[in-house]
Formats: structure tokens, C-alpha cells, sequence
């Protein structure tokens, strides 16, 4: 602001001295014209006028653009324009965030209702390994294990399985390995680098080493009531962990009933 009362200190100075100049300029020309020692008088005072004309434009643009009021009415025009911008990009931004996350819970519901239902058909396999053969259906993975926890006592034993080959799981409690680890913190996991003990997928074209391995627990009550394994040559993404999340609630009640009977 203290910049712009400068210039404006400025302009009105130079214009003053115009002014003097112009008032000066102009006596001169006169006492020669009346003197008649001077041609072309016309032209000359011509070309005042239109130093004049020029000079007065110059000041008006100056005194115009050094006018502090209206400076601070633009640059507020401009801080508001800017900052509408600004809320509408961020209006636009949470509306595609909406949306998105909207079309994330719509698959996940759609898949978590396609799961269950295949679980509660009427196939011959019993409830844990039909759960398994639906999870490897619908999102992809290649072997599975559900352990659940026995009544009495504190040990999870393997009640289900899908496309094991060799040597069968072992039972384990709290605390013991992997399984046991996410069993004990009642918190899911997901493991990059799957060790050597673990799971190999065989068939007619030879055998492979899955390279991902999600652990979820299944949570009844506060406690584990049992914990899933599964193995996956593409890393689970976050729709997925999103779903066996969904499922980790629904799955109890189905395991519950079917042992039960």
C-alpha cells in the first residue's frame, strides 16, 4: 500500500512539471510567433497539444492503476475469485471421492451377497470348505486353510481346507506362528514373501510358489474364533482386504450354526 501512495506521490509530481513545462513551452512559442522569428507555428503548436493530450492520458492511467481503494478491490475480486477456484476443484474432488468410495461399498456388498450365497447352497461340502472353494471363487485365491478354535481349551484346529497338496496343517494356539500371531492380536495380515514352509500350488502343468498370503482372524464376542489363511499369486488390493474385513463378522454365525448341528 505505502508503494502505491509512493507512485501516486510521483505521477502528480511529473505531472505538475508537464504542466510547467507545457505553460513554459507554450509562452516560449508565443513571444516567437508575435516576434515573427519562427515558421511552421501551427505545427509546432500542434505537436504541444498533443504532448499535452499524451501527458494527461499518462497521468490518468497512472493515477488509475496507484489508486489504493480500487487496488484493494481488485486484489480482494481476485483473493475471492481465487478462493471459490479453489472450493469448487475441492467440491469436485470430494463428489469423485464420493462416488468412488459409493462404487467400493456397492462391490463390496455385491461380492460379500455373491459369497454367502454360495456358501448357504446346497453343495455336499461341508460349511468351512465351502467357504474356502467360494473365497477362491470370487476373489482369486489359489489355496486356503480355516482353523477354528476348539470349545474347550485354548488350540485352533485346521477345519477346512482348499487345493492343499502334501503335508497337512497343524493345529496351534495363541501366539504360535503366523496364524497364531493374528489369532492372539485379533488383527488381520498380510505377508509379501511367503516362506519356504509354506504353501505350493501343483497341478497337471507343474507346481508354483504362491507369492502373497492373507491372514484374517474371525472375531466373535471379542475373541478369535477362528482364523483363515489364504494364498494368492496377485497381491490382495485394498477391495479385497476390504471384503474378507466385511466377511470376518458374517462368517462366524454360519461356522457357529453349522458345527452346532
Amino acid at each position: 500500500m505505502s508503494n502505491l501512495s509512493k507512485y501516486r506521490q510521483y505521477s502528480i509530481m511529473a505531472m505538475v512539471i508537464m504542466v510547467i513545462s507545457f505553460v513554459l513551452s507554450f509562452a516560449s512559442l508565443w513571444n516567437s510567433v508575435v516576434t515573427g522569428k519562427i515558421k511552421y507555428t501551427g505545427w509546432n503548436i500542434a505537436f504541444i497539444l498533443i504532448l499535452f493530450v499524451a501527458g494527461m492520458l499518462l497521468f490518468y492511467f497512472v493515477y488509475q492503476f496507484t489508486d489504493e481503494q480500487k487496488a484493494e478491490e481488485k486484489r480482494k475480486k481476485a483473493y475471492e475469485s481465487g478462493k471459490a477456484e479453489i472450493l469448487n476443484e475441492l467440491e469436485k474432488r470430494n463428489q469423485v471421492e464420493k462416488e468412488v468410495n459409493l462404487t467400493g461399498d456397492e462391490d463390496i456388498e455385491k461380492t460379500v451377497s455373491l459369497i454367502l450365497t454360495g456358501i448357504k447352497s446346497g453343495r455336499s461340502l461341508k460349511t468351512a470348505n465351502k467357504i474356502l472353494a467360494n473365497l477362491s471363487k470370487h476373489l482369486g485365491f489359489v489355496q486356503g486353510i480355516l482353523y477354528i478354535k476348539e470349545q474347550s481349551g485354548e488350540l485352533y484346529t485346521p477345519e477346512g481346507e482348499y487345493a492343499l497338496t502334501g503335508q497337512k496343517p497343524a493345529a496351534f494356539r495363541k501366539g504360535e506362528g503366523l496364524a497364531g500371531q493374528v489369532a492372539e492380536s485379533k488383527t488381520p495380515m498380510v505377508l509379501y514373501d511367503i516362506p519356504e514352509q509354506y504353501f505350493t500350488v501343483e497341478s497337471a502343468l507343474g507346481s508354483s510358489k504362491p507369492s502373497f498370503l492373507l491372514l484374517t482372524p474371525l472375531i466373535f464376542e471379542n475373541e478369535c474364533y477362528g482364523v483363515i489363511e489364504l494364498s494368492a499369486f496377485k497381491k490382495p488390493d485394498d477391495l479385497t482386504r476390504k471384503i474378507m474385513q466385511r466377511l470376518s463378522a458374517e462368517l462366524v454365525p454360519i461356522l457357529h450354526t453349522s458345527f452346532a448341528a
